[in-house]
């Protein structure tokens, strides 16, 4: 089953540019392909509790010793390619797929998608795409490989994206252009993201730059009221976020405003519209909808600000009638606020996020309350046009009381020093 699952998802995804490029080879001058290597060599030293991407809890990508102890690490963070591909003036294609030390299969497939935007007659422009891609939520994750030039890590709500949120689907967007601003319009309708939410329940919020792939496996930790004999919900230890559970489609929509250039807002709504009552594959269907805001700017010369705010639920489970909740019903709440200001070849950023979970259903059984805060310091220097180091400092307070149910105390805090080399060939 999960053979064909895969073999169903790598059809859709290359249904379109098997059908468009023979049109596309039959331009005169033909496409043209543009291949860029994208590497990102991490050197972290954390202390603190484990991190969840080593079956526990803890926020970080780096975390410390099962003992106490703070640890280093040194590792591959990311080897991307990434493949653009223009058929013609109208027609492109996009393709990033990655090798990492974190994910469960070599290599993965993270964004693959064609592109059409039609030449403009009027003032109003348009595009579509098709395929796989992250929504545009993310004010942070603008550079190469969706990473962030600010910071190696980004906040807690664009960390949460990164993880989980990932649309197999078909966007349009409408672009109005006036002479001091613009208004864009989007809306898509999606499938493969049903299990989006199991992260926020049984782990919660995280600060970390993975990206979950195509095929990927994200780990839980082995609380005892999860699992394959869980007490609570028979949930494998781990999630697979781009799946389809039960063939319903789900839509997200968007309007973006920006004015001279410089000054954007913007609010975007996301339904996944997952049946909660069902299970495929070992997967549940996670009914999880969010509104996501934000704001941004230059405030003074050279220093911007970005201002974003996620709010959202998700359910999962059948209603039990004794209660009349399902096994999981979570509110969840993050914002943050950066300010980065760049000179030559130089950059500073500052970042305050806040995040919580608010758990509704059976919390003296599984307890997913959770609030928290971090601090992130961040210093970035171009070594000539394709390289960059930053070196990053992160700081995460939060409290967690289901943290007991695998030893742990509900309150932890921890510091994430982390050093990174970025280059492109």
């Amino acid at each position: 089953m999960q053979g064909d699952r895969r073999t169903a998802l790598v059809s859709l995804m290359c249904m379109g540019s098997v059908g468009f490029s023979g049109a596309a080879l039959s331009q005169d001058n033909g496409p043209v392909v543009d291949v860029e290597l994208f590497t990102d060599l991490r050197i972290a030293h954390a202390d603190g509790e484990p991190t969840w991407l080593d079956d526990w809890l803890g926020k970080g990508r780096f975390g410390g010793k099962l003992g106490g102890d703070s640890q280093t690490d040194v590792e591959i963070a990311e080897i991307a390619a990434l493949v653009d591909v223009e058929f013609n003036w109208e027609w492109s294609a996009f393709v990033h797929a990655k090798f990492d030390e974190i994910q469960d299969g070599p290599v993965d497939l993270v964004e693959a998608y064609l592109k059409y935007a039609p030449t403009p007659t009027s003032r109003t422009r348009y595009s579509f795409r098709a395929g796989l891609f992250f929504p545009h939520i993310s004010r942070e994750n603008v550079g190469v490989a969706w990473t962030s030039p600010y910071t190696i890590t980004p906040s807690a709500i664009n960390s949460w994206v990164g993880e989980e949120i990932r649309t197999l689907g078909l966007e349009a967007k409408a672009s109005i252009r006036r002479e001091t601003h613009q208004i864009d319009l989007t809306a898509a309708v999606f499938g493969f993201n049903d299990p989006a939410g199991t992260l926020l329940a049984f782990r919660g919020w995280a600060l970390n730059d993975v990206k979950g792939g195509a095929f990927s496996q994200l780990p839980l930790a082995p609380l005892p009221q999860i699992g394959p004999n869980g007490t609570f919900v028979a949930q494998p230890l781990w999630v697979e976020p781009v799946a389809e559970i039960d063939d319903r489609v789900g839509f997200y929509a968007s309007i973006d405003w920006t004015y001279n250039r410089n000054w954007k807002l913007g609010a975007f709504y996301y339904d996944n519209r997952a049946d909660p009552n069902i299970v495929e594959q070992e997967q549940y269907g996670w009914d999880t909808r969010f509104w996501n805001f934000y704001a941004e700017g230059d405030v003074l010369p050279g220093v911007h600000l970005i201002a974003q705010y996620m709010t959202g639920n998700t359910k999962m489970g059948r209603i039990v009638p004794a209660t009349g909740t399902r096994y999981i019903d979570l509110d969840f709440d993050s914002a943050f606020v950066l300010a980065s200001h760049k000179w030559d070849v130089n950059r500073v950023s500052a970042r305050f996020d806040w995040f919580e979970t608010t758990d509704y259903a059976f919390v003296r059984r599984d307890n997913n309350n959770e609030a928290g805060i971090a601090l992130t310091a961040a210093y970035s220097r171009e070594l000539g046009r394709k390289s960059t180091i930053i070196a990053e400092y992160l700081y995460i307070d939060s409290k967690r009381p289901g943290r007991r149910d695998i030893g742990f105390a509900p309150d932890q805090s921890q510091s994430i020093f982390q050093l990174a080399f970025r280059h492109r060939f």
